[in-house]
């Protein structure tokens, strides 16, 4: 496994030219050292079935694939494309011309095709006039071979075993090549998808306490009030704000003030379970909307909590404290917007305030 893992840390390491990019260079030495296995098959076959002429071209394939594979370390990305290119179709042509078209050597060219679009940072219309060329190419071979007969005449088993490692070979590495590119594309993707989804969940998060913000809050509501036809919708919203909430900041700092929100947050979050959500609503201010009970049962529910949070004490370095919250609940009647329902709250929890706080106004 070392081994394996020193090869392919080899393979992926990154060019030095920074004009250059590790991917062209990545899809050339895969390509180029599943092309030098290539010849050694062939270099053997050819040799074993007799037909020494094929086997010494494919031994100097060999020796020119060896070469592309080393360039692709030295920061010659772009020579070592075109001398790849040169150096295929140079040999598909000489093993067209000794071998025949049977042999299938000339299906390389569909892998030749795929790998200069892939490595190559020319525009799109050098690359349709390459693969345009490839292709007249292709048909110049085909008919050359069928006025001119091949060096060998080739036995039908030695055919059928060429035929079948040819088109076996082209397929491979045409899904290689395929398989390298839409594999760093793929990575490049899935890294934007986690990166935005990310982002979108900072833009919906209050950073300190971690619950919904203002704006992710709404965003809920809204897609609450979408299911306001059914037969068993309750919505209810009550906004808290933690009394003498200053008084905490003034007499301890900021930073105790920062704890306590924080404390308070896991305790909110808590208590409301799966019966809806709680969001900072801004500064000491929390939204709670409650989705599967009435204003009645929301008012019980936020006494117990009220109680809950009284009886609580909330801690920052040696430093202990005591305190309340006061609530203003509002239910929604199918009739009034959203909005009017959070400033009914919000009055409701001014009349809590001016009235003693620590208690719920419903």
């Amino acid at each position: 496994m070392a081994l394996v893992q020193k090869l392919k840390n080899f393979i992926m390491m990154d060019v030095a030219d920074e004009n250059e990019t590790k991917k062209a260079s990545v899809i050339m030495r895969c390509s180029t050292l599943f092309l030098y296995i290539f010849f050694t098959v062939q270099t053997v076959v050819l040799f074993v079935t007799g037909y020494p002429m094929a086997a010494i071209v494919s031994m100097l394939c060999l020796v020119g694939y060896i070469a592309a594979f080393s360039m692709t370390y030295q920061g010659y990305t772009i020579l070592t494309q075109h001398f790849i290119e040169l150096l295929t179709l140079g040999w598909v042509a000489a093993f067209v011309a000794i071998m025949g078209w049977d042999c299938s050597y000339q299906h390389m060219i569909f892998s030749l095709m795929l790998f200069s679009i892939l490595t190559s940072y020319r525009n799109f219309l050098y690359k349709a006039v390459f693969s345009a060329f490839l292709c007249i190419f292709r048909l110049v071979l085909y008919f050359y071979i069928h006025f001119h007969p091949a060096v060998y005449t080739v036995d039908k088993g030695t055919m059928y075993l060429l035929n079948i490692i040819n088109t076996f070979s082209t397929f491979l590495l045409f899904f290689i090549i395929a398989f390298l590119f839409s594999k760093d594309s793929m990575e490049m993707e899935e890294k934007l998808v986690k990166y935005n989804k990310k982002i979108e969940k900072l833009a919906k998060t209050d950073a300190l306490t971690k619950l919904p913000n203002r704006r992710d809050a709404m965003e809920r509501i809204e897609k609450l009030l979408k299911k306001s036809r059914d037969v068993d919708f309750y919505l209810d919203i009550a906004i808290g704000d933690i009394d003498y909430f200053k008084k905490v900041n003034d007499t301890y700092g900021h930073e105790a003030g920062d704890a306590v929100l924080v404390q308070m947050a896991e305790i909110l979050k808590n208590d409301m379970g799966d019966e809806g959500f709680v969001a900072r609503w801004g500064g000491e201010e929390f939204l709670f909307v409650f989705t599967t009970m009435n204003g009645d049962d929301a008012a019980m529910r936020l006494n117990d909590l009220k109680t809950k949070i009284s009886q609580t004490v909330f801690k920052y370095n040696d430093i202990t404290m005591k305190l309340t919250m006061t609530f203003g609940l509002e239910e929604y009647d199918f009739h009034n917007s959203i909005d009017d329902v959070i400033n009914s709250a919000d009055e409701k929890l001014y009349l809590g305030k001016t009235g003693g706080r620590n208690q719920v106004v419903f």
